[in-house]
This record gives C-alpha cells, sequence and structure tokens, in this order.
C-alpha cells in the first residue's frame, strides 16, 4: 500500500480514511497493461475537457523516456490504481509526477489527476489517493540522500499541487472539489500573485489550431506545515516551475512562454518574502469564503483568449449566487 496514514489530514475522517485502508489496495503501476488501465479511465473523465495528456506521451514518461537524472529538476512519472481488496477490481486511478530540485532542497509532487468510480465516492479512497504521492515524494529525497536521516542541513520541503477551476456558481463541482482539498491541508497561492495557467494538450499542430493555454489555480499542501498560512516566493515560484518543467516535454516550448510571463511578471511584482495563501474552505457553512477564488475574480487576470466563452458576472454577484446556490447544501468526497 503506497500510502502512509499519517499523511492524511485528520480532517478527511479518520474512520472513513481506516475503512478505505482495508477496503482497497493502492499500488504503484509498473506494465503497460496496468497503465493503459488506468489511462483509459482517465481519459474517459478528463479527455474531453482537453486536461489530459496524450496517452503516448504519459506511457512515454512512465518508460522512463523524459526522465533525465542530471536535469535541475529531475521528474519521474507515476501512476497508482487502486483495487478492492476482496475482488481485484478497479476502483479509481491517480497519476502524478514527483520533481526534484536538489539545489533547493526541495520535492514537488505534482498531482496530475485523480478519478474514484461513482461508486466508491464518499468511500475515502479520495483522501488516499490526495495523500499517497507524499510517500512517493519521500522517497525520492531518500534515493537522493536528502531524506530525513541525511542530517546535518536544514530539512527538505515536499510540496503536493494540484491544479483546479475557479469556483464557479454554476458548476457545483468546482466547490466540491476545493472542500476536499482544504480538508486535506491544501491551500491556493492567491491567483493575484501567481496566475498559473495549463498548457494546451491538444494536438495544435495537427489540427490547426492556437494553443489556448487553460486558467487553473495553484493549489499546494506543505507537507508538514499544513498550518502554517503562507509560502515562500521560491515555493510559490517552484509551482510554475516544476510544473512545466514536465510540460516542456509534452508540448511545444514556446506555448509555455505566455504562461510563465503572466504568471512570474505578478509574482515578481509582489512585495515580501512570503506570500500569505488563501484557506480553502471545508464545507458549506464557510461557503462565502470562496469569495477570492470565484470565476469572475480569477479569470480577469488572464489574457481574454484564456477566459473561455461564458460571459463574467460581478464578484459581488457571483458570490450572491454562489452562497445562495448553497443553502442548506452539503459536499463531499
Amino acid at each position: 500500500m503506497i500510502v502512509d496514514p499519517r499523511d492524511v489530514c485528520p480532517a478527511e475522517g479518520p474512520e472513513k480514511v481506516a475503512r478505505a485502508l482495508a477496503q482497497f489496495s493502492l499500488e504503484e503501476v509498473t506494465d503497460r497493461a496496468a497503465f493503459d488501465e488506468g489511462y483509459r479511465a482517465l481519459d474517459g473523465f478528463f479527455g474531453p475537457k482537453g486536461e489530459l495528456e496524450r496517452h503516448e506521451v504519459l506511457a512515454a514518461w512512465l518508460a522512463g523516456a523524459h526522465t533525465d537524472p542530471a536535469a535541475p529538476i529531475v521528474m519521474t512519472y507515476h501512476m497508482l490504481i487502486a483495487r478492492g481488496v476482496d475482488d481485484g477490481r478497479f476502483a479509481g486511478v491517480r497519476d502524478c509526477y514527483i520533481t526534484l530540485d536538489r539545489a533547493a532542497r526541495r520535492c514537488v509532487a505534482l498531482l496530475s489527476h485523480a478519478l474514484v468510480l461513482p461508486e466508491h465516492r464518499r468511500s475515502g479512497l479520495a483522501a488516499l489517493l490526495r495523500a499517497a504521492p507524499a510517500t512517493l515524494a519521500r522517497r525520492a529525497l531518500a534515493a537522493a540522500g536528502l531524506g530525513e536521516a541525511a542530517g546535518g542541513a536544514e530539512r527538505a520541503e515536499v510540496l503536493l499541487a494540484a491544479e483546479m477551476e475557479a469556483v464557479d456558481p454554476d458548476d457545483r463541482d468546482t466547490a466540491v472539489r476545493l472542500f476536499a482539498y482544504g480538508r486535506a491541508g491544501f491551500a491556493v497561492i492567491p491567483p493575484a500573485v501567481l496566475p498559473y495557467a495549463q498548457p494546451d494538450f491538444r494536438d495544435t499542430a495537427a489540427l490547426g489550431v492556437t494553443p489556448v493555454p487553460v486558467p487553473l489555480m495553484a493549489v499546494v499542501r506543505q507537507v508538514g506545515e499544513e498550518e502554517r498560512g503562507d509560502i515562500s516566493r521560491g515555493g510559490a515560484a517552484s509551482f510554475l516551475r516544476h510544473y512545466q518543467a514536465a510540460h516542456v516535454r509534452e508540448v511545444d516550448p514556446a506555448h509555455l512562454v505566455p504562461i510563465r510571463e503572466n504568471a512570474l511578471s505578478r509574482l515578481a511584482a509582489f512585495a515580501g518574502e512570503r506570500v500569505p495563501l488563501v484557506r480553502i474552505p471545508r464545507g458549506p457553512a464557510e461557503i462565502a469564503a470562496f469569495a477570492p477564488l470565484l470565476r469572475s475574480v480569477v479569470m480577469p487576470l488572464y489574457p481574454p483568449a484564456w477566459r473561455g466563452k461564458a460571459p463574467l458576472d460581478e464578484p459581488e454577484r457571483e458570490l450572491e449566487r454562489l452562497v445562495a446556490a448553497w443553502s442548506g447544501g452539503e459536499g463531499g468526497s
């Protein structure tokens, strides 16, 4: 089982997590058949949204074709599949990149995609999929001689990083997913400080279209420092730099330049060495605290062509709609 129960935050629900640990196995994919099974599940959900890399790209990553041990940021790709302990049936999948910057003593687990089959939602499995990459990150640090046993140096930093959509009152799932990450110890780097975007993963050359980046929020968990209300400038920048170190292997590097310039120019303009984080609400009772993460607040931080076709409401009206939509509502994972 690739998950340390100590990495699951208490707010996830200890009893539910204990049941999930007994009900599911979580193992790393090492063969093509298992990879194909996991990819099919991810593609069915994320493919239509344009949020999944092509099959051949991820298969090459899994085989180690893009891993350069001498690179400034060393990257390995991992896929984890959850199965029922009793029947061995597929229950969920998580893929991620483990990215290690030896010079900065920082390991960032890029939580690319996670999917729990509908029949297993609210089972606690999602909590295991959110926490498991911390184990992979610690393994990478230990292999590089930067683990806890290294001694004689400052403690290496472990970040879990996830890309999430801004909150949309008309899309209930945008709040539900963030509630889950809030309970898991994650926070958001303010979009006004780091307006992150994912590149267009489509084969834009074959389609003959201009790439359109996907605006997403930078969601982070500082493992072991979950209660800390801020993050270093270097930690904030690492979100973008570590993701782009993976993306440069998948898309035209020129497509990453405007994303990087838009994000890092705002970070450069921020005064201070530590960036205050936005606490993520953990349930509907805190729904109004999503105000700085609303679509109408976040999207104007990006070029118009990146914002999509849906019109933007005024932030005050959008917040009113969000609160009204969640009056008496519940969220969970």
